[in-house]
């Protein structure tokens, strides 16, 4: 028996980090509105803030419209090169500026004059490079060049905006290769530079970045996990919202519990669905270690619950989990075998970029202080589920915390104080970066953490 259990939109955002820094403003006297903007590989995310009040006004999520041209950044950089990088800045420039504006119309908030707007843009080095409208052909192979050192300031009608066009807008430096001005903001937010600590932080995504903080000495790499955890190349993968299942569980008689958000039939799974369904699954023994998905016969000999075998099938006839079936006409939710070999790929790349990182550093995870896990897919994760599956390390007590959209959080920051943006970027130049493909046992260790297990 499927049971269907409510569950609330979680595509939100607290306005805590807003009010963190609502007293450091320094561009209330010049501006009224200024737009704090994530663009990530799969998804864009923009924090619109009141400088007059220091508040938030409202934030929007959307998945990038980039992602029809590609669903990792080599992709864009392959059609970029190929004669489409003028189409693929087009795009997100546009769809910032919709952003924005949707922002506004949505609070009735009428900006006549645009110089009265600022933006404040970080993300990974591609998306940097294609939003400025930059050459990204320094990024397509080692050794990594980007065409631009530092931030870049420019008006909105340099980019190509039209209601912003006298906007000033900032795209913070990003540190080098693939890391960009992301993994800065996420220092930023949450203070990985600090002398007494070992901190080590893993921001989620489809474009991967890992920090470690050895007091005061920063390492940084980035590890191309892929958009699988985001949705993207999962047979019934969505992004987190209405209809997603975001949450799994299997009872020991066999039932399976879905949280689905806003509480209507199921559409599809997100990334927090999926660690779930990965972690319970493994837990009956329907997916093997190596990642191996049971047919129902196979099931039956194994002694799997009749209730749990019956939910085994063919789709393409591969091995396939249906999670979810209302019935003649209605949407299936399922998981194939292929689905799971691309869920290994993006974790093991995680877990093998966090080893190569700490080796580097001459640190063990037990010697770290803090593990922040950032991103918004961390923050809507069940730990132990991410956990079980080699997702994320295992930690002793209060060592690990969620930081949600850190990224986010540090462009607000930079948008709100100009000596902690400079602090910033004094601090990249400075930063090591890893480049893992040249990680001499990289490739052994990705081999090894593609196991559904714990690591420590």
């Amino acid at each position: 028996m499927v049971i269907l259990r409510r569950q609330e939109n979680q595509n939100t955002t607290k306005k805590s980090f807003i009010e963190e820094f609502s007293q450091k403003n320094i561009y209330g006297s010049e501006y009224s509105v200024g737009f704090a903007v994530d663009i990530g590989t799969t998804t864009i995310a923009i924090y619109a803030i009141d400088f007059a009040k220091g508040t938030m006004i409202g934030s929007l999520s959307e998945i990038n419209q980039q992602t029809t041209l590609g669903a990792d950044v080599m992709m864009r950089i392959m059609h970029a090169v190929s004669g489409k990088a003028e189409q693929l800045h087009q795009m997100v420039v546009a769809q910032v500026e919709q952003m924005a504006a949707e922002i506004l119309s949505s609070r009735q908030i009428n900006l006549s004059d645009s110089s009265k707007v600022c933006f404040c843009v970080v993300g990974n080095t591609t998306m940097c490079h294609l939003f400025l409208g930059k050459d990204v052909t320094g990024l397509a192979g080692y050794p990594f060049s980007p065409a631009y050192q530092g931030s870049e300031e420019c008006h909105g009608k340099e980019l190509g905006m039209k209601r912003f066009r006298d906007s000033k807008v900032k795209v913070l430096a990003g540190i080098a290769g693939h890391v960009g001005s992301d993994a800065l903001a996420v220092i930023g937010a949450k203070s990985l530079f600090q002398a007494g600590k070992i901190q080590l932080a893993i921001d989620l995504g489809t474009n991967a970045e890992i920090i470690l903080n050895k007091k005061g000495k920063v390492f940084v790499c980035s590890t191309a996990a892929g958009p699988a955890f985001e949705g993207k190349g999962i047979c019934c993968g969505m992004a987190a919202k209405t209809g997603a299942v975001n949450g799994v569980r299997i009872l020991k008689n066999g039932n399976i519990v879905l949280d689905v958000i806003d509480s209507v039939e199921p559409s599809g799974i997100c990334g927090s669905g999926l660690v779930d369904l990965l972690a319970q699954l493994a837990g009956c023994g329907i997916i093997q270690k190596d990642g191996y998905l049971l047919s129902k016969e196979e099931a039956q000999e194994a002694g799997v619950l009749p209730e749990l075998c019956s939910q085994l099938a063919k789709r393409d006839e591969k091995n396939a989990f249906v999670l979810y079936s209302g019935g003649k006409g209605k949407k299936e939710v399922f998981l194939t075998q292929q689905d799971i070999r691309n869920l290994q790929l993006a974790k093991s790349a995680i877990q093998a970029g966090v080893q190569c990182l700490l080796q580097t550093g001459g640190v063990t995870l037990e010697e770290t202080d803090e593990i922040i896990i950032a991103g918004v897919l961390g923050s809507c994760l069940h730990p132990a589920n991410a956990v079980q599956i080699g997702l994320l390390p295992k930690a002793d007590g209060d060592k690990m915390c969620f930081a949600g959209n850190a990224a986010g959080q540090g462009a607000v920051a930079v948008m709100l104080d100009e000596k902690f943006a400079e602090k910033l970027e004094k601090l990249a130049r400075k930063i090591q970066h890893i480049e893992l493909a040249q990680e001499p046992d990289f490739q052994e260790k990705l081999l090894n953490a593609m196991n559904f297990e714990g690591w420590f």
